[in-house]
């Protein structure tokens, strides 16, 4: 366990650390020898080492109520480590993390448990954008690690950060679909939201028009905005997850009247502005630059489908859990054209400018506020 940083300053120093990383990419950008194969190979094996730093330091942290669930994570680990009761494969909602988080409860420790979830989350991130990126994959990293939301569901978020990035996995092995299968099986096993990723991503595979996913995604932000609650309570009557009521208990607000955070259950017009970054970039480069990337254009079909979604329950406690859905996948949006084709004489100016803006709204909500 990592106990030498303070508890206060242990989740800011993560934060800092990116901010150096980004002013460092941007100021190679500026300097135009971002893509020179020199300081992509630099990037690269520099990019290799903080992964696994951040998976140490991610996956070491005490436990403390600083990373918010990983406190309850904690005593239900304790609660089955006490338990005479002998590990015994059990099928259930998220079962393939429950059964994870039995078993190493029964035989290791609650760091070892972490540190296996850090080793996921980041871990397939890096593999993922090795695999679309071949060498270039620093900077996409990079404007994944800056979102403002990683640190959150690497501590806080843990299912849903360790299925969504496994999902991401799979995305890239579209291709070679019986590994896609499976790890899409794996994801949905970890986290049961990731299935309207899976839902999502077999739509726009076979549904393939970005306007009409444009359209819809504006339509719903209109609909959400004139009668959203009502949209909410229907959905809330659909039990669209089965046994598990805690979905229409966030469109509702029932049982959660204790509840401080995120329960003004308001338009979010912060978090719409941050999804329509994702939504802009998409559009420019496809229907104003006239990008032809079939895989883009499926990523991008298929984080419009999902942010629709969210924007449907726009107004739920703890909104920003059903638009991380669609926010897991909207780095790669923001980044992909720009490593796959040069679009201006200075290209890579441009790309230094739009990390920041990019890392803008993470530098506002993680160190200014």
């Amino acid at each position: 366990m990592i106990d030498f940083i303070p508890l206060v300053d242990y989740t800011p120093f993560f934060h800092y650390s990116i901010l150096i990383l980004v002013l460092i990419a941007f100021w190679q950008c500026n300097n135009g020898i971002a893509l020179h194969k020199n300081i992509v190979s630099m990037n690269a094996m520099w990019g290799a080492l903080f992964t696994l730093l951040l998976i140490l330091y991610m996956g070491l942290r005490p436990v403390s109520f600083y990373f918010g669930d990983t406190v309850n994570y904690a005593k239900g680990f304790f609660e089955i480590q006490r338990s005479v009761k002998p590990f015994t494969w059990e099928w259930g909602t998220d079962f393939l993390f429950y059964n994870l988080h039995a078993w190493f409860a029964k035989y290791s420790d609650i760091h070892s448990f972490f540190l296996l979830c850090a080793f996921i989350y980041v871990g397939s991130l890096w593999l993922a954008m090795q695999r679309i990126f071949k060498s270039y994959y620093y900077i996409p990293l990079l404007v994944i690690f800056s979102m403002f939301t990683f640190w959150n569901y690497g501590v806080n978020g843990i299912r849903n950060g360790m299925g969504a990035s496994i999902f991401i996995l799979a995305m890239t092995y579209i291709n070679r679909l019986p590994i896609a299968i499976l790890l899409s099986i794996i994801a949905i096993g970890i986290h049961k939201s990731c299935l309207l990723m899976v839902g999502a991503a077999v739509i726009a595979w076979f549904i393939k028009n970005s306007y009409l996913y444009l359209l819809t995604w504006i339509g719903c932000v209109g609909a959400s905005y004139a009668a959203g609650m009502r949209i909410q309570n229907y959905l809330a009557t659909l039990g669209i997850f089965g046994e598990d009521d805690r979905f229409s208990g966030y469109l509702t607000g029932e049982n959660m009247l204790g509840e401080i955070v995120q329960m003004s259950m308001t338009f979010r017009w912060d978090f719409l502005l941050y999804s329509a970054m994702g939504v802009f970039v998409g559009y420019y480069f496809i229907f104003r630059r006239n990008f032809r990337d079939e895989y883009y254009h499926w990523l991008y079909n298929t984080f419009l489908i999902t942010n629709a979604f969210w924007v449907l329950v726009i107004r739920a406690a703890y909104s920003n859990r059903f638009a991380q859905i669609s926010w897991f996948i909207m780095p790669i949006i923001l980044i992909y054209p720009f490593m796959k084709q040069r679009f201006w004489q200075s290209h890579e100016k441009i790309l230094g400018a739009a990390l920041l803006v990019f890392y803008a709204f993470a530098f506002y909500y993680n160190i200014l506020k």
